[in-house]
């Protein structure tokens, strides 16, 4: 029998094959350029989908790869069993509990809808459209970081069915284990169906972006480096080369220009804020200036990431310092004077409240400063192992100040094949071997040391971040 016919037999709501209308929906993501044809895919519309699923896939000895929305795609699929939870888009608000339960199918842009009527927020990421379960099993690195730290430290438990558990709530004191692992350690533990997440007392930032002309970009990036550091732990910061394309969709002052676009989220008052960005406005003057009072709904339009699908390619590397001789070399291998086709190269900052977890997680490189991230743009005329070699020889040209842990949520397919692992120290690594070992002893979902991903658990912010 196929793998699609025991599915069917064990009670699956719905299974789908190559050619099924619906298939090419189920198996569709952001990324494009990451193929995904599984021999069949299972459409979970339930939580008892899933356990269902889990339970033939484990009988059967085979390996059953989770679909997210696709933004963290790194490993085409072809052939094998995979399960969609977009059906899973239930979003529950305890207002009083000030919490939010949330399917596992869901991205941002719902929660931001049902918790922000309420005067209250999650901690999602930079950009709306990114899948919430994929984003917080990776840490999640928001555009209010500085202040409330990575988002999974927001979790209260998973609902997840694991290989040898079945259906089980984790959290804190109830398989405090896996608490600790799926807070960071991103893969390899089974399938969450539901999280329930701790909701901010937050209902609007004074925030946006301040554009300045490709000509002051080492004016623009040697004050950062100083700058960005001071800032209180009240704002959050980060900053991007990037090359626009000439669409009508975005305002004209940035239209098919190459900028530096500096990135700002505060929690104080107008004024203090303000205060805060004198030093950078200082600088030279916007092409165009986006900041002040926004709606936390409106959060994504800080960072403006992209949201219809295309080709991603993109490589990571957390960095230990950035000084100016970082942004000199920075400049001369993937500055706007460069012929490279980068559409980002973004420099996150990242603040007090990510240091340390309030309950300890998996996150791994926590101790690093700031984040490098390199996006090329989509380019018919190049091959993708041409862009990924572009990516990989800037991110070469940083080795020197790079820390040696990696934040998996950004990882991309110009990173190393030993990537994955080095997003965690050694201590961290052996843990989540140890852990993944105890829930999934036969490995079907291979994560880690013992096996590529088979999960395209979402990135946080939007191809690339938060």
């Amino acid at each position: 029998m196929t793998t699609a016919g025991a599915f069917r037999d064990a009670g699956v709501s719905q299974v789908l094959e190559v050619g099924d209308d619906g298939y090419a929906d189920a198996v569709a993501g952001f990324d494009l350029g990451v193929a995904c044809a599984p021999d069949a895919v299972v459409v979970a519309h339930a939580p008892a989908d899933v356990a269902t699923s889990v339970a033939v896939a484990v009988d059967r000895g085979e390996d059953l790869t989770v679909l997210g929305a696709g933004h963290g795609r790194l490993h085409a699929l072809r052939g094998g069993s995979a399960i969609t939870l977009r059906h899973l888009d239930a979003v529950e608000v305890d207002v009083s509990g000030r919490s939010v339960r949330i399917g596992a199918g869901c991205t941002w842009v719902p929660v931001l809808a049902a918790t922000t009527a309420h005067g209250l927020a999650p901690a999602c990421g930079s950009a709306p459209g990114v899948g919430v379960v994929g984003y917080l099993l990776g840490g999640g690195l928001g555009p209010l970081a500085s202040s409330f730290g990575y988002s999974s430290d927001h979790v209260r438990s998973f609902d997840v069915v694991t290989p040898a558990d079945g259906a089980v709530t984790v959290s804190a004191d109830r398989h405090p284990d896996l608490f600790w692992a799926m807070r960071g350690g991103k893969g390899g533990f089974g399938v969450v169906t539901s999280v329930e997440l701790d909701l901010l007392d937050v209902s609007r930032v004074y925030g946006g972006g301040l554009y300045f002309a490709a000509e002051d970009a080492a004016a623009v990036l040697g004050a950062y480096v100083d700058w960005a550091p001071a800032l209180p732990g009240s704002a959050t910061t980060s900053i991007a080369l990037l090359r626009l394309p000439p669409s009508d969709a975005l305002p004209d002052p940035i239209r098919g220009r190459r900028v530096v676009h500096l990135r700002f989220a505060g929690l104080d008052a107008a004024a203090i804020a303000e205060a805060q960005l004198a030093g950078m406005r200082a600088v030279a003057g916007p092409v165009l200036d986006t900041v002040g009072v926004l709606p936390y709904g409106e959060l994504g339009t800080i960072h403006g990431d992209p949201t219809v699908p295309m080709p991603v390619l993109n490589g990571t590397a957390s960095l230990a310092t950035l000084d100016g001789d970082t942004v000199a070399a920075l400049l001369a291998a993937a500055g706007p004077d460069t012929d490279h086709p980068f559409a980002s190269v973004e420099i996150r900052t990242l603040g007090p409240a990510t240091r340390q977890a309030p309950v300890a997680d998996a996150v791994g490189g926590r101790s690093a400063p700031h984040l490098l991230n390199i996006y090329a743009a989509p380019d018919p005329t190049l091959a993708d192992a041409d862009r990924i070699g572009m990516v990989r020889t800037a991110l070469a040209a940083l080795a020197p100040w790079q820390a040696p842990v990696h934040l998996v949520n950004f990882l991309g397919r110009a990173n190393g094949a030993d990537a994955v692992v080095e997003s965690w120290n050694p201590e961290q690594n052996d843990r989540l071997d140890s852990i993944r070992a105890a829930h999934d002893p036969d490995g079907r979902f291979p994560y880690g040391r013992h096996g590529a991903p088979t999960t395209d658990d979402d990135l946080p912010e939007g191809g690339g971040g938060g």
